[in-house]
């Protein structure tokens, strides 16, 4: 596979794991860690399930690929995520070594998934997005996609 049909790959498969898990309840955001051709981690937000701010699909697959490669760190992997990340799932893959950062569906994309968030924070955190996304326009990838609203028009009616 060429590198952007690897990576359409990656993608869908990205979006597939967050229409599962809008299907199942949760958060329609699904991650993957990628090394060399090779998927080291997955990951999906249970944020509700476990009410835990930090379960983020990237958190969750950066954690699943340290673990799978016996080390802190994924030096040179990329994250191809169903979404931007926010600030901390950002923070995390730069802290985890990640050099690239693929994303089907930009932020401004998410519509109010009702998500319990405090609404104080919110002006902050995009500010924090904001600055991650201008400190490091080389690192953060946007490749349009067919499907990648799908997972939040999933969740969206699921909730109805």
């Amino acid at each position: 596979m060429t590198g952007s049909t690897q990576d359409a790959a990656l993608l869908a498969r990205a979006i597939r794991l967050a229409l599962d898990n809008a299907a199942a309840g949760q958060l329609p955001f699904g991650a993957l860690v990628v090394r060399d051709g090779a998927v080291l981690g997955t990951g999906v937000n249970t944020a509700l399930r476990d009410r835990d701010p930090t379960a983020h699909a990237e958190v969750a697959a950066v954690r699943d690929a340290c673990r799978a490669v016996g080390q802190v760190h994924v030096t040179g992997a990329t994250i191809v995520s169903s979404c931007e990340p926010c600030a901390v799932c950002h923070s995390v893959a730069v802290t985890a070594g990640v050099t690239r950062i693929l994303y089907a569906a930009p932020k401004e994309a998410v519509p109010d998934l009702g998500y319990p968030a405090p609404s104080d924070n919110a002006e902050l955190l995009g500010r924090m997005q904001e600055l991650l996304r201008s400190a490091a326009p080389d690192q953060l990838i946007h490749v349009p996609i067919e499907g990648a609203e799908e997972p939040f028009r999933r969740y969206v009616a699921g909730r109805a």
